[in-house]
């Protein structure tokens, strides 16, 4: 009876004035109760009555389009028959759309005779692997005392803030 409606709605049809025997409830305990129902429909929910329920909608969408069509035929000298002619073409495009004619198509890439592709990385050489071992271990001693005297100079700024 409350089907298609929010929570408000439902909330002022149990407990307002028109309502026949009214009911003492929150609109928090309708939301709550509507969340319950929505999820034991989702628990109930079968692949098998999904797809029952999909093919009635396009089988209900084919008859609207018929329907719509043939009517628009019979009245196509009156703007009623553009009217009928417009509904039977949005019929077809939801019947397009349920039978999923619009989605994407894959497009699948390959190699050769259908192989997998094959991916050649070439890395370019880094400067500092062509240097000896001394000079390396120079450039780490010079890196590791920059990186002391930064930290010092941090520690030398927090205790002139701190004083």
């Amino acid at each position: 009876m409350y089907q298609n409606l929010r929570s408000p709605a439902i909330h002022r049809a149990l407990t307002g004035p028109e309502a026949p025997n009214p009911v003492a409830i929150s609109d928090r305990q309708v939301r709550s109760h509507m969340a319950a129902i929505r999820r034991d429909w989702a628990d109930r929910a079968s692949r098998e009555h999904l797809a029952e329920e999909h093919a009635k909608a396009i089988a209900i969408a084919e008859e609207t389009a018929r329907t719509a069509a043939l009517r628009s035929a019979l009245n196509s000298r009156s703007t009623l028959g553009a009217a009928y002619l417009n509904t039977a073409l949005k019929a077809q495009e939801l019947v397009a759309r349920l039978r999923g004619l619009y989605a994407p198509t894959q497009a699948e890439l390959s190699g050769p005779a259908g192989a997998p592709l094959g991916l050649t990385v070439t890395l370019a050489d880094h400067p500092a692997e062509h240097l000896d071992p001394a000079e390396e271990a120079r450039r780490f001693r010079q890196l590791a005392i920059d990186i002391e005297a930064e930290a010092a100079s941090e520690a030398a700024d927090q205790l002139s803030e701190e004083s």
